[in-house]
């Protein structure tokens, strides 16, 4: 039966660049080895990396927060990719075993088959560099995109010079362009020992190891100069040029939710971790999850959060500018000078943080959430942990024109531009669209548009 719908993807092809028997998005410890097995099994296998990283993504602290804490070598992406098989010498081996290499390339999107998707014939994963985007087919898929900084908002964390324990590392060993001097460290455990240990292993200055939550303000007007942190009834400060969170990091989940994998509230694996079978099968047949990706330590960042939220004036969402208080009165964005309503979240009902995130617009920001996502959902979970702020392909901010070079079925462009069949779309709002206009492709004839 031929299908009636000229925009449905029924029987309609997506070009491909290549497929695959096994994708492994991640080049870490843990994604290398998954890819050498798996060409060691014969299969026809791809290791992407996004290090290193477009210049323009740095400025965004994705995907870990790196606080303007990288120099001018950054922008050299021929230095930074031999630098980064520096750093990982175990890629050079992949490569020679037969795996397809390619780095500064970032999964932006899974696609399978599913509910708004029966008619796919099989998965597909959305790549993207520099200068275009494109799918490729899988068979399988195993992610081992490690975890993010946890950023905890304490008035003056939007300053340069603010960087997460993994936007250190990476600045430091992995890119070999870390610009900071002098350094407060904050946190405890194996993740700031970590920072401690190779920032002073790199002849860098520790002004401060703060290991105990306590009411901190860092300093500075253009970058950090700072950082104060309240001792018994008095405050204390040191004089640095780094603040590194090193309070904790979380999994990183973008990925999988696309995909439509389960994703559970796990405090013993640091938050919000995928649901996970035997072998680190995730639910999904056919993908599985490695590494810290996975979960990471027991968290840590509760007392430290309490604290940083305490005050209402509290700056939780930079990108949008929303504040704690305005995150508890669920109250719009300025811009529209409108009242959120009287009862504030009580009158929300079941909590939804997708729903808060559309009143208030926290999250919704170019940095689509990194900084903010865990100090708004621990605001909003003081009566158990709210619900999981769904995520959204592009996973990765990606300029317009590298989405334009996405390939596309013929068939496919020439309808996904029509509404439910609506002409009027491509005429001025004002003007009427005329009674017998034809609706040819996806749009109104040349004739119709000049009437």
């Amino acid at each position: 039966m031929t299908n009636p719908d000229p925009t449905s993807i029924a029987g309609k092809t997506f070009p491909l660049r290549g497929s695959f028997g096994q994708v492994v998005v991640g080049a870490g410890a843990a994604g290398i080895a998954a890819a050498r097995a798996a060409a060691a099994a014969g299969m026809a296998t791809l290791l992407v990396d996004e290090h290193p990283l477009d210049p323009g993504l740095f400025g965004l602290d994705i995907p870990y927060l790196f606080g303007a804490r990288l120099d001018a070598a950054t922008r050299n992406a021929a230095r930074m990719e031999e630098r980064i098989v520096a750093a990982r010498p175990d890629l050079l081996a992949a490569m020679e075993e037969g795996v397809e290499v390619a780095l500064g390339v970032a999964a932006w999107g899974g696609f399978v088959k599913g509910v708004t998707s029966r008619a796919m014939a099989r998965p597909l994963l959305g790549l993207a560099d520099r200068e275009a985007a494109w799918l490729v087919g899988f068979d399988r898929l195993t992610i081992a995109t490690g975890a993010r900084d946890v950023v905890l908002p304490f008035p003056g964390w939007t300053l340069p010079g603010v960087v997460g324990a993994r936007g250190f590392d990476a600045a430091l060993r992995l890119y070999g362009a870390f610009s900071g001097q002098r350094l407060a460290v904050l946190g405890g455990g194996a993740l700031a020992d970590g920072v401690v240990a190779a920032a002073r292993a790199a002849g860098l200055d520790v002004a401060l190891h703060r290991t105990t939550p306590a009411r901190l303000r860092i300093l500075g007007r253009e970058e950090v100069a700072g950082i104060a942190w309240q001792d018994g009834a008095a405050w204390r400060e040191t004089v640095c040029d780094t603040v590194v969170m090193a309070v904790d990091t979380v999994p990183m989940v973008d990925l999988p939710d696309v995909l439509g994998c389960a994703i559970a509230w796990d405090a013993a694996r640091g938050g919000f971790a995928p649901a996970l079978g035997e072998d680190g099968r995730a639910s999904l047949p056919g993908v599985t999850i490695l590494g810290d990706a996975t979960g990471t330590a027991p968290m840590a960042r509760a007392a430290w959060l309490d604290l940083a939220l305490e005050e209402a004036e509290t700056l939780v969402c930079a990108c949008e500018e929303v504040g704690a208080g305005d995150l508890r009165a669920l109250r719009p964005p300025r811009y529209l000078d409108a009242p959120g309503p009287q009862a504030g979240l009580a009158a929300l009902g079941p909590l939804n943080q997708d729903q808060v995130k559309r009143l208030t617009r926290a999250g919704m920001g170019p940095c689509q959430g990194r900084r903010c996502r865990e100090a708004v959902h621990a605001l909003l979970s003081h009566d158990g942990p709210a619900p999981l702020a769904s995520h959204r392909a592009p996973v990765r901010p990606l300029p317009l024109s590298v989405l334009a070079a996405l390939e596309e079925d013929p068939a496919l462009r020439a309808n996904w531009t029509g509404w439910f069949g609506i002409a009027a779309q491509w005429l001025p709002h004002w003007e009427p669209a005329p009674a017998d206009a034809e609706y040819i492709g996806g749009r109104l004839s040349p004739e119709d548009v000049v009437k």
